[in-house]
């Protein structure tokens, strides 16, 4: 297997079923025996390795080794990162390799799913599954102990799966684990006071598959890190991060055929899209635990608009509360810089002249300068090409020079792949001229580069060709200077009348 060439094709549909795979263990720890939403994930998941068996064109071998999903000899660093709960699931199990053969059943998913949760011993007989039966090439006695996620990796994986409980369980009619969401917000923030850049670079990683829960803990991200840049105290740090992590909750409730929408939204689906801050809200108050104030306020008030043009309506005071204007500035940042239905993401830099042309109406001028010193001019994150026709990604901010960060070279000259290494634009040559400048920011579909395996495991991967412009999630109400799509309807008085 470590020999054989492996499909791109395969590789998509690898993410695919273990995705379906990882829902499946959800949905057992929601529902009982035969409840037909048990019988739904499973029927998923059937369905992916059935369509992966066919993409791979043979038997393919997912390995659990040294903490990380593979598809034969390929590192997946994708689902790695969104499904880490299921790897250490995998890993207590004692699950080091799954091949799903010809006539894999239902039965078979089912009883591999009970025996990731512990229900079923590893040594069950599974007709259609195969565990353990190869070994990982990667895996030998020699290894050192692994490449577990660093500590900022691994609590944004966290996140991931603390959202996804909580959609399931509002979902349920089950309270929201607010207890959960406190502890991931704990996590990035002692991670990101160590280094905010690595902070940033993170944020750059987007799903078309969960769209509302990597924007949700990107938003996060950001608005820690601008926490941390204003000076705030620990303990507003840590409202600051609940209110951003639950910004998007009231989504949930919005039905999943208008987050999945393509084209103009229809006058009542915009009205649904308008009402998730409200709805967010009253999902938080009806946990009925105590809440810093700014964290009610954030949820409810994010898109109110620093001169209260938004909504809803707010009365009694001339702005949003300050935490709710930083999460609206970190929400657009990341809103804009994600493809949607109706235009292509903008790119980094662009994203902050967004916020600048919204500075004092839609947006808060002091925090947006804060903002835009924090990223910097060309932000953590963008892809550049310098003026040898190098092309790196920016890797760390200086100090002063906002135009001369440091990055992290990935593409030669003629664009062929090359050994990372790291250049620092405010170096200069003999005759004080700067070593390197920047000639352009680029998107990185122009050369085909896949940022999330590079922000991952350090190494250049190609694109994996997009699926479509219907992935769910998409949808995201345009920010106050952001273009508004087709059809677009501004219910800010209905709103704010629904608060009374």
């Amino acid at each position: 297997m470590s020999g054989q060439a492996v499909p791109r094709a395969a590789i998509s549909e690898a993410a695919g079923f273990i995705r379906a795979f990882s829902t499946a263990r959800q949905t057992y720890t929601l529902y009982p025996p035969d409840h037909p939403k048990r019988v739904e994930a499973v029927q998923g998941a059937l369905d992916a390795v059935r369509e992966l068996r066919r993409a791979m064109r043979g038997d393919p071998v997912l390995f659990v080794a040294r903490h990380a999903l593979y598809l034969g000899p390929v590192l997946l660093p994708r689902v790695t990162l969104s499904r880490y709960a299921l790897v250490d699931a995998l890993e207590k199990a004692g699950i080091r390799s799954i091949e799903p053969l010809q006539f894999v059943s239902s039965s078979d998913i089912d009883k591999l799913v009970q025996i990731a949760l512990g229900e079923l011993p590893r040594e069950t007989l599974l007709e259609g599954l195969a565990l353990n039966r190869v070994r990982a090439a990667v895996d030998s006695d020699d290894d050192e102990e692994g490449i577990p996620l660093p500590g900022l990796q691994r609590a944004y994986a966290f996140g991931l799966e603390v959202l996804r409980d909580t959609a399931a369980a509002i979902a349920a009619d089950r309270p929201v684990d607010l207890a959960a969401c406190n502890r991931v917000v704990q996590q990035l923030s002692d991670q990101i006071v160590r280094d905010p850049t690595q902070a940033l670079m993170l944020a750059t990683v987007r799903s078309h598959d969960e769209y509302t829960y990597y924007h949700m803990l990107n938003v996060c991200l950001l608005s820690i890190a601008l926490g941390y840049a204003v000076g705030l105290h620990q303990d507003q740090i840590l409202g600051l991060g609940l209110g951003a992590l639950l910004h998007d909750v009231g989504k949930v409730n919005v039905p999943v055929d208008v987050l999945q929408h393509v084209g103009a939204l229809s006058v009542e689906q915009w009205r649904l899209v308008q009402r998730h801050p409200v709805e967010g809200a009253a999902i938080i108050f009806g946990t009925g635990e105590t809440l810093l104030d700014s964290t009610s306020a954030i949820v409810l008030e994010h898109h109110a608009a620093y001169d209260l043009s938004g909504y809803p309506s707010l009365s009694g005071r001339p702005h949003p509360s300050l935490p709710a204007r930083m999460v609206a500035v970190a929400d657009c940042f990341d809103a804009v810089t994600t493809t949607r239905p109706y235009r292509k993401a903008e790119e980094r830099r662009q994203a902050l002249n967004i916020l600048l042309a919204g500075a004092g109406r839609g947006y808060d001028p002091r925090v947006v300068r804060t903002f835009v010193r924090l990223l910097g001019l060309f932000p953590v994150g963008s892809l550049v090409r310098l003026t040898n026709k190098a092309i790196g990604v920016v890797v760390r901010n200086h100090d002063r020079l906002l135009s001369r960060p440091k990055v992290q070279i990935m593409l030669k000259s003629n664009g062929d792949p090359c050994d990372p290494y790291e250049v620092d634009l405010s170096e200069r040559d003999s005759d004080g001229s700067f070593r390197w400048n920047v000639e352009r920011s680029m998107d990185p579909g122009e050369v085909g580069l896949d940022m999330v395996s590079l922000v991952l495991s350090g190494e250049v991967e190609p694109a994996a060709p997009p699926k479509g412009t219907s992935e769910p999630g998409l949808m995201h109400d345009p920010g106050h200077s952001e273009p508004k799509p087709a059809g677009y309807e501004d219910f800010r008085a209905e709103a704010g009348a629904s608060l009374g």
